[in-house]
């Protein structure tokens, strides 16, 4: 019995010694916290707004005017899906953007009689279908390449007096361009971003043929869902 009540004692004793040892040893300092990025896949929405100016060139010459070459501002909305692999970011997006690309041309013939000659050019919507692929040069910022099927709705008004035949047109050609992407709190991106559209040959006011181009740098807010 005083064996097992000494055995009782001293293990007691070690048990208490351990502890208290425990305790005044510094406590470990845990992982350091990593910073934490979202991934870039899944789907997003967002609007835009910026810029745009266009070439109107005519196949055959239109005196007394020169071509017209729209000027003016654009907004609109888009929406998107992305795929991330690695560093690699790709997917698809569709945009549509009203516009205000216009010039007025005005003349003034004075013979037996005086007439005044004008010519107004506008591209009032824009939109695209596209894919996009890019490089993640840090883990929040996107630099990307994106290219596909274009669409415009262009208009010509010529003018003699009171006078008018007026040209509306709804176009389809390529785009391509480029930009950079910035994600921050992890769904939240800005864009800066470069597209030029090619639409070929349009032919307005019956039988006048043109080139249509027109080059766009927009800014841009997405939400990624």
């Amino acid at each position: 019995m005083k064996k097992i009540l000494l055995g009782t004692t001293m293990l007691a004793g070690l048990l208490v010694a351990g502890v208290a040892q425990a305790a005044d040893m510094p406590a470990k300092a845990g992982p350091r916290a990593e910073p934490f990025y979202s991934s870039w896949a899944g789907f997003y929405l967002g609007i835009h707004g910026g810029y745009g100016w266009g070439d109107v060139n005519f196949d055959e010459d239109i005196s007394p005017f020169s071509n017209p070459r729209p000027r003016g501002g654009l907004v609109g909305g888009h929406a998107g899906y992305l795929w991330q692999w690695s560093n690699w970011v790709g997917g698809l997006e569709i945009d549509y953007s009203a516009a205000s690309l216009k010039q007025d041309q005005s003349v003034v013939i004075e013979d037996v009689i005086i007439t005044t000659i004008t010519l107004s050019s506008k591209i009032d919507a824009l939109g695209s279908a596209r894919a996009r692929l890019g490089w993640l040069w840090t883990p929040n910022l996107l630099a990307y390449g994106t290219a596909g099927l274009g669409w415009a709705h262009s208009k010509v008004i010529s003018c003699a007096d009171d006078f008018c035949q007026s040209s509306a047109e709804s176009s389809f050609g390529w785009v391509a361009g480029a930009g950079l992407e910035y994600q921050f709190a992890n769904n939240w991106r800005l864009r800066a971003e470069y597209l030029h559209y090619d639409f070929g040959t349009v032919t307005y006011l019956g039988n006048e043929n043109a080139n249509l181009r027109v080059d766009v740098v927009r800014g841009a807010l997405s939400v990624k869902f």
